[in-house]
């Protein structure tokens, strides 16, 4: 029983984690590295960091949103983090388990945002030419991450199963 605690508690430090990599990376873009008033800073040919404030969720999706927009958002995102987390709990996969976490862990990065800020903070661009992708930031990263992780989970064992 103990041992079990204990690997809650590693899956719970590992979202803890992927918060503090998220806030930091923000707080140091826009305090030190003066990214607001700088515009965009090239990294490589493939690589900028703009400040992107995102009122909405993903790839600009609702991004007229007024405050009840922005408080009906964070409530449902965590409602979302509530069902991760209970999905974790009952989840033998230490892979899904993995994966939900660091899902949670993004999850409590863009929703830290839009409780303080009113809206998510996104900074990498990613572009080949003139091509532009969308702005993200690293909580994006990890709820795709997870997200693909279990997907691909899921489906390998559909297919072995078989």
């Amino acid at each position: 029983m103990i041992n079990k605690k204990l690997r809650n508690y590693s899956f719970l430090i590992l979202s803890i984690f992927i918060f503090l990599l998220d806030f930091f990376s923000k707080y140091f873009l826009i305090n030190f590295y003066d990214l607001g008033s700088k515009g965009r800073v090239y990294i490589t040919s493939f690589l900028d960091f703009i400040l992107v404030l995102n009122p909405g969720i993903s790839f600009g999706i609702l991004s007229n949103g007024n405050d009840t927009q922005r408080w009906t958002l964070s409530f449902l995102s965590i409602l979302v983090i509530f069902y991760l987390y209970y999905w974790s709990t009952k989840s033998p996969s230490k892979i899904i388990k993995i994966s939900l976490f660091v899902m949670i862990g993004g999850a409590l990065g863009n929703v830290f945002d839009r409780l303080i800020y009113g809206k998510v903070i996104d900074f990498i661009s990613l572009h080949v030419f003139d091509y532009y992708w969308y702005v993200f930031n690293i909580a994006d990263i990890a709820i795709v991450l997870g997200g693909l992780t279990i997907l691909t989970d899921l489906t390998r064992d559909s297919f072995v199963k078989k």
